[in-house]
């Protein structure tokens, strides 16, 4: 895997694409931030507390789509691939989601004020940790997105074990059966396991495959208007929604916006500038950030509260420090448990790929 990303990065400008990953996940903590002052301390900061998300996840959603494409379109058809493809989503998903899943876990159970009370029944645990599709969020209330990731991750495995036409007909139908129902021509049932499986959400996975399918076809140039269209759109629907609650098909407006970065970031030519480098940093560390932000934020804006930080410097710059010092955490936990276990993981897979080869040259022989 690492060395098609160094390939990759040679070829599509990686560093780009993490720096926009970098951008998307400040979005989406700043969202947070903003939400989470306003319930601390009644401050709508920037104005978009009441905005509910940001729309920067259909770039992650899109920008997965994208990568898997990118790294594997090479090896559909590959049946001694599929294991091993599974196995590194696992890997890459599953250790550090546990880990702060069972971190938070106790919490509900010595503190019941803070949470709803689903968070203490053991189904809603048990599915929670298997990031299995249910009526309220994951009890780590961000992993929501992950429920979509692990079956999109499951859908595209399908690549390793199946012909390409076959595969290009079930996304096909599929796809089409999610469009129909969002724009209301047919109505799916309304049980929770169709509404996810229908979901709009998953047409954001296959924008980021038909990007990467496009720009490995054909030469898409001015990434800097394909950059600077996408930006404008997700400004003018945070305008509209802003003005208009309740704006119709905004997720996928976000993902017409989301594919238009995309092209732009994934064609840049340039050099690696230096005031790109934290936020690529940032798109590095985007996984930890996701998972840890809400706690961590949840910690400083506690800690805030009890020092009586809106009278000493005001509303604003608390949760600024607030949300700075909660992104300082979540780097710290990149820095200091997800790199670790990436390390942890990879030497597993190479484990499992050395033991792979001598059974598979035993059946060749």
């Amino acid at each position: 895997m690492q060395e098609r990303l160094d390939g990759m990065e040679r070829k599509h400008n990686f560093f780009y694409i993490q720096a926009a990953r970098g951008v998307a996940v400040l979005l989406v903590m700043l969202f947070h931030a903003s939400q989470t002052g306003q319930h601390y301390f009644g401050y709508n900061y920037l104005g978009i507390s009441e905005m509910g998300r940001s729309g920067a996840y259909t770039f992650f959603f899109a920008l997965t789509g994208y990568l898997m494409f990118t790294l594997y379109r090479d090896q559909f058809g590959r049946t001694e691939l599929f294991g091993t493809f599974l196995l590194k989503r696992f890997y890459r998903i599953y250790p550090l989601y546990w880990l702060m899943t069972a971190a938070v876990v106790p919490i509900y159970f010595l503190v019941p004020s803070f949470g709803f009370g689903y968070e203490r029944n053991p189904g809603v645990i048990f599915k929670s940790m298997l990031l299995w599709p249910q009526a309220q969020a994951p009890i780590l209330g961000v992993a929501w997105s992950l429920t979509y990731v692990v079956w999109f991750y499951l859908m595209f495995s399908l690549v390793f074990l199946l012909k390409e036409k076959t595969v290009a007909a079930i996304y096909s139908g599929w796809l089409t059966i999610i469009a129909l129902n969002e724009i209301g021509w047919i109505q799916v049932k309304s049980g929770l396991l169709e509404q996810f499986l229908f979901s709009e959400a998953h047409l954001e996975f296959f924008a980021g495959m038909l990007v990467a399918y496009l720009v490995r076809k054909r030469s898409l140039g001015r990434s800097l208007w394909w950059i600077a269209g996408g930006a404008t759109v997700y400004a003018i629907l945070w305008v509209l929604r802003f003005e208009q609650a309740g704006l119709r098909y905004t997720d996928l407006l976000h993902t017409f916006g989301s594919a238009l970065v995309l092209v732009g970031v994934t064609t840049w030519k340039g050099p690696a500038y230096r005031w790109l480098k934290p936020l690529a940093l940032c798109g590095n560390a985007s996984y930890s950030i996701l998972l840890a932000s809400l706690p961590m934020m949840s910690v400083t804006f506690k800690l805030a509260r009890a020092a009586h930080a809106v009278e000493r410097i005001g509303p604003a710059l608390t949760v600024t420090l607030c949300f700075l010092s909660g992104l300082l955490l979540c780097l710290a936990v990149y820095r200091w448990v997800e790199r670790p276990l990436n390390a942890l993981t990879k030497k597993a897979v190479q484990a499992r790929s050395r033991r792979k080869a001598p059974e598979a040259y035993s059946r060749a022989t």
